[in-house]
């Protein structure tokens, strides 16, 4: 595991909403955000990262997951509130004993004195569990992550584990964007899309990029404020693409609110018995969409509506006999 990927998760084994939200990246909101989303818990929630023991210097005794499925404060609550020192490492806690082997000392725990017999006993119980425990000064400890087999955290991973799961709660984006047999830029551009992270500019002005003297309206309809929803979907030429593409299936549509609505009610068919090819139709579309914006701004091009949606059908057609040749 890289030193990045080591910190990171180091870090997720504590809660990130302790930090600063105004400080943080976007990438950290996310994180922060995604350690309060029920549904992510199984994911990167701080009870899926866990320890192996090494020199035990960066492992916190008593607040990280290491030698139990659940910090040693909350197996030992009543220990945990007799000591003064809540912040220890587990390599803290060893001495060098006279066989010259590191032994797990009591004494290093910091215990207000007198305990009770409860706690005493406890405090025993706690002593024979890290009796068991054999630290090596040569090897640093590394955290692992406990949904894949060998404790790397990986994206194909995590999606699995999300498809598994069946959250109730989180739209099904990996069936919905990553699941699909469209090209792989057409993929992530959907999927920024529904992130509303493509640079119109609505985006490039407010990070910025752009003077905020710069038009912000809509190339085609030259009335509203080009947002990722309004390109895409509400403006009265993108909303006649649709209208068109539609009418093959004789469809009469209600237009979404927003991409990640619109993504969802694709995905989910509309009624239409075509799945793989009906799949295409929708992530191609917007993407079309987005290249004769483009080919507007930066070469002057119009796009014709009855022409892309000529090339949409034509594309999607020769990804579907991909799909079948493979």
């Amino acid at each position: 595991m890289s030193s990045f990927g080591s910190s990171l998760t180091s870090t997720l084994l504590h809660s990130v909403s302790s930090f600063q939200v105004s400080h943080l990246s976007p990438i950290w909101k996310d994180l922060v955000r995604l350690q309060h989303d029920p549904a992510s818990q199984s994911i990167v929630g701080s009870n899926v990262w866990k320890w192996k023991v090494g020199n035990g210097v960066k492992i916190l005794l008593w607040h990280d997951v290491w030698v139990k499925d659940k910090p040693l404060k909350d197996c030992y609550p009543s220990v945990f509130a007799a000591t003064r020192l809540t912040f220890i490492t587990v390599s803290e806690c060893f001495m060098l004993s006279l066989s010259n082997r590191l032994q797990f000392s009591e004494v290093e725990l910091g215990l207000i004195r007198p305990l009770s017999l409860f706690i005493s006993a406890q405090v025993t119980d706690l002593g024979l569990l890290m009796a068991s425990i054999h630290l090596d000064t040569r090897v640093d400890d590394l955290v692992y992550w406990s949904c894949s087999s060998d404790g790397v955290y990986s994206v194909s991973d995590a999606i699995r584990v999300i498809v598994q799961s069946n959250f109730t709660n989180a739209p099904p984006w990996p069936k919905v964007v990553w699941g699909n047999n469209v090209p792989s830029k057409v993929m992530l551009f959907h999927w920024l899309a529904i992130r509303n992270s493509i640079p119109v500019y609505e985006i490039l002005i407010s990070r910025h990029i752009l003077p905020a003297s710069h038009s912000n309206l809509c190339i085609w309809c030259l009335e509203e404020v080009e947002t990722v929803n309004h390109l895409l979907l509400h403006c009265k030429w993108a909303f006649k693409l649709w209208s068109d593409l539609l009418c093959w299936w004789n469809l009469v549509w209600v237009i979404p609110g927003s991409i990640e609505e619109f993504s969802l009610d694709w995905f989910f068919g509309m009624g239409i018995r075509a799945a793989k090819f009906w799949k295409l139709i929708g992530p191609a579309t917007i993407w079309a969409i987005w290249l004769a914006r483009n080919d507007f701004i930066f070469n002057r091009k119009f796009s014709c509506r009855s022409v892309l949606m000529y090339v949409i059908i034509e594309d999607d057609m020769e990804s579907l006999n991909n799909i079948s040749d493979t």
